[in-house]
């Protein structure tokens, strides 16, 4: 990155609050101290000419009488005290790694919701952008006892490598439904999507990896209050010769607490999809149960990929169980369904919907259920 990089933020963010210009500053100057990881230095070698460039995203002030939806510089001023105390702090903290620094150093922009305690919002809550900068984050805090469902649909633009940022801070007993199927440009992106949940909160996350360019995922939730559950599910698909790389994580930490994993998806030509879940439970988190399963199909000898569960348990009183597997097309289907007059290509394109819909199934709104059925076919190109 240049060397005057802490100048470039300083003149590009003279117009933000103090703490916010001070917070940039600090991310660029911690960001050397880092190591890097392969997939984080194949972004990273792209981000050498910085753009510092406010994202206009298009949607201005689309606050109600129920919640407030902001563009994030505009809140950072207007709601100060909320975002000085959450913006990358609870979630995905900017001091984590490299890459999480200079998200926050370069900072073009973003939303911000929240959803005050007791609020039920019956509309959805659109985050629907095509960002032309690489560094876009939505900070969502939903306040105690209030329910609201929100559909991320985000598109990146830009030839350079993109990172979406999406944290997600639940109070106690609140309940979010998180739809989220972003699209990107460059060939290497990376997508954080984090949560911290109190006392009885609820979260269901569903995503859907369609996109057709190299992809790591970082899907994570801390149960940090008692009674919290969190429930992910995701269905994906690898081609052409793309890399997707999905990280999924729920930590137990509170009593009682509930995380379950489900994640289904397909690949084929040259393509690599490697599913990566993690659940912990931690000492003193009685009576929690962390559970997943992770189901891969590759459609041809070509394709290939991995499903690597992992569970971490720290205390006796709990339920832990996990399930994943990687199968082949089986012939012997091919050969039937082909007999019945179906092509290699149709056979195949059966199967493959046969193996995600059972999870985009569980997906309870039906229009999003009907379009990542299209998303999946247009993926395959089949018309129908």
């Amino acid at each position: 990155m240049p060397t005057d990089l802490v100048s470039q933020i300083k003149a590009a963010a003279h117009n933000q609050p103090a703490w916010l210009q001070k917070k940039r500053q600090l991310a660029a100057q911690l960001a050397a101290n880092f190591p890097d990881n392969a997939f984080e230095q194949a972004i990273l070698d792209h981000w050498q000419s910085v753009d510092l460039t406010e994202a206009d995203d298009g949607q201005g002030d689309c606050s109600t009488n129920d919640y407030v939806d902001l563009p994030l510089f505009t809140a950072s001023a207007k709601y100060s005290e909320l975002l000085q105390e959450n913006l990358m702090e609870k979630a995905i903290s900017w001091q984590d790694s490299r890459l999480n620094a200079l998200h926050m150093a370069l900072l073009n922009g973003g939303r911000f919701v929240y959803v005050p305690d007791g609020k039920v919002v019956k509309d959805p809550i659109e985050l629907k952008v095509t960002c032309q900068q690489s560094n876009y984050h939505n900070l969502v805090i939903v306040g105690a006892n209030a329910q609201v469902t929100i559909v991320e649909q985000q598109t990146g633009a830009s030839p350079v490598p993109t990172f979406f940022g999406t944290e997600l801070l639940l109070g106690d007993g609140a309940v979010v439904n998180y739809y989220q199927s972003n699209h990107f440009t460059a060939q290497n992106n990376w997508q954080a999507t984090r949560a911290y949940q109190a006392a009885d909160s609820q979260l269901n996350v569903y995503t859907a990896f369609f996109d057709g360019h190299d992809l790591y995922t970082d899907t994570f939730t801390s149960l940090d209050g008692d009674g919290s559950q969190a429930d992910v599910k995701t269905v994906a698909i690898s081609n052409g010769h793309q890399r997707s790389e999905v990280h999924t994580r729920i930590d137990n930490h509170g009593l009682h607490t509930n995380g379950m994993i489900q994640q289904n998806g397909v690949a084929l030509d040259h393509g690599v999809l490697n599913f990566h879940a993690v659940g912990k439970i931690y000492h003193g988190s009685h009576q929690s149960n962390s559970n997943q399963e992770s189901r891969l199909l590759t459609l041809n000898k070509a394709s290939r990929g991995e499903t690597d569960p992992v569970l971490l348990i720290e205390d006796n009183d709990v339920d832990a169980g996990h399930a994943a597997s990687i199968g082949k097309v089986d012939a012997d289907q091919l050969y039937y369904l082909q007999s019945r007059g179906l092509t290699l290509q149709q056979a195949q394109i059966l199967l493959t919907k046969g193996f995600l819909l059972p999870v985009i199934n569980k997906f309870p709104d039906s229009a999003l259920r009907a379009r990542t059925q299209k998303e999946l076919l247009d993926r395959l190109e089949v018309a129908e």
